[in-house]
């Protein structure tokens, strides 16, 4: 019997001490991948510890960086599920903009504050109280769990790949949640089946002999080459003004959306539009998309950034030059069948062909684009039961978001699917300062966690 919804929300209320403390373990530990290796290391252990609590065979794997934390309970169960967490944060940045100390759990007005409180360690947290909590109440798991806790995905990975391919083994499972699984009552809901990938350039120009050896007076800028200008029409023969990307062969590339996929954006129901249009402060977005434009925009098509420019001078008191270097920072979001590696060929073929091998590139490396089929049975359980739970609201099914994440070295041997209700997501500070999360939807995130892995256990 499938203890209900109600039910487990009621537990899961009871469980916000431990919940706190096990949060607040993991929050104190300044995780920064390949930046404080002594906070990485200590929170790597306070998982390991937590894990080893409640009965896990752990392991662990690196063979540089951060370590990789591997954990399974086998309990003799038809079935398997398996966790993706990251105990590793992004930097805290600015401090001054910190209300609190972002290595500090703090509870106020009904949120817990701190670094990872969103991404990652609350829903960490809450997957690990939920695998408690119901062993509790039945007595014994009704599936065999498996954990896999990065501690690099906000860095790239180097040791989950290396572990993949020597451990194919530990991959099997019959679904996956992806960093969290959540619903809440009356609040629209995103099921998540993939994410699309990224890849990361520098392109730097300048230099003798082609650019001056320093910067030059600007009233030679008739004759002195100019690093920034061409930079700028190497960077303008990327996309042009509709969105429409220019590297040669890079549409080619692209798979075509299947059915389902393209079903799912069109049957997409939420205030998307006006959320986003709040959340920047604009009055109108790119092209003036909305409806199904839209959200193909953001969920299905690549897209060309520039994420920082610099050259010349940049100080408050006023110079005139001509700059004699100039660098771009550039990602790419790549959707199937576009790879990292193939995209990074393309562009340097496209600069070059259009004449702009002056152009250095360097790639900062990415992840390849990875997703779950719509119709997979683990993917329809999952929407089924956030359904159930956010009715009357919508449970909306996403084939990729926007965002990225290591999820192509799972995608060949595991089903990944995430959820989240958008209530829960509002104002939380992810990859910023003041870090937050609502304890309801972490209490949400234990109730419903609960619930798949009760319904997967059924699943024939």
């Amino acid at each position: 019997m499938v203890v209900p919804y109600s039910e487990l929300r009621i537990a899961a209320n009871r469980r916000k001490e431990s919940l706190l403390t096990t949060l607040g373990e993991f929050v104190r530990h300044p995780s920064i991948a390949f930046v404080d290796k002594r906070g990485v290391e200590a929170c790597a252990v306070e998982v390991e510890r937590k894990l080893g609590r409640l009965g896990f065979r752990v392991s662990r794997f690196c063979e540089k960086g951060s370590p990789l934390i591997l954990a399974e309970r086998d309990v003799g169960a038809r079935k398997t599920l398996m966790f993706y967490h990251h105990y590793d944060v992004q930097p805290p940045g600015q401090l001054d903009l910190w209300k609190s100390s972002p290595w500090k759990l703090e509870v106020k007005e009904d949120r817990v504050h701190g670094r990872g409180t969103s991404d990652d360690k609350g829903p960490l947290a809450a997957s690990l109280e939920s695998v408690e909590m119901l062993e509790e109440m039945l007595g014994k798991l009704p599936v065999n769990v498996k954990f896999v806790v990065d501690g690099e995905e906000e860095a790239g990975p180097m040791n989950l790949p290396r572990f993949i391919s020597k451990n194919p083994g530990f991959m099997k499972a019959d679904g996956c949640i992806w960093e969290a699984a959540s619903a809440m009552p009356n609040s629209p809901s995103e099921v998540i089946c993939g994410m699309k990938g990224d890849v990361y350039f520098e392109l730097r120009i300048g230099g003798a002999p082609r650019f001056p050896l320093t910067d030059v007076h600007s009233s030679e800028a008739g004759v002195a080459p100019s690093a920034a200008w061409r930079l700028i029409w190497a960077l303008n023969s990327l996309k042009d003004e509709k969105e429409r990307i220019l590297i040669d062969g890079f549409l080619k590339q692209i798979r075509k959306p299947d059915e389902d996929d393209l079903a799912a954006i069109r049957d997409h129901e939420s205030e998307l539009g006006s959320n986003l249009k709040k959340k920047y402060g604009v009055e109108n977005l790119v092209l003036g998309r909305d409806g199904f434009e839209l959200t193909s925009a953001l969920y299905l098509d690549p897209r060309i950034s520039i994420c920082g420019l610099t050259s010349g001078h940049q100080g408050p008191e006023d110079m005139t030059i001509v700059p004699s270097s100039a660098s771009a920072k550039v990602d790419i979001r790549i959707v199937p069948d576009l790879t990292v590696e193939k995209t990074e060929q393309l562009l340097r073929a496209h600069l070059k062909k259009k004449g702009f091998d002056d152009v250095q590139i360097i790639s900062k490396g990415g992840y390849d684009p990875g997703k779950t089929p719509i119709g997979h049975p683990f993917v329809r359980l999952i929407h089924k039961a956030s359904s159930e739970v956010v009715s009357p609201a919508k449970a909306n099914i996403i084939p990729m978001t926007s965002a990225s994440g290591p999820v192509s070295y799972f995608t060949p041997h595991v089903p990944i699917c995430m959820t989240f209700s958008y209530d829960e997501a509002v104002g939380t500070n992810s990859h910023a300062p003041n870090e937050n999360a609502p304890l309801e939807s972490i209490e949400c995130e234990i109730a419903f966690t609960a619930l798949v892995a009760q319904r997967l256990a059924e699943m024939k």
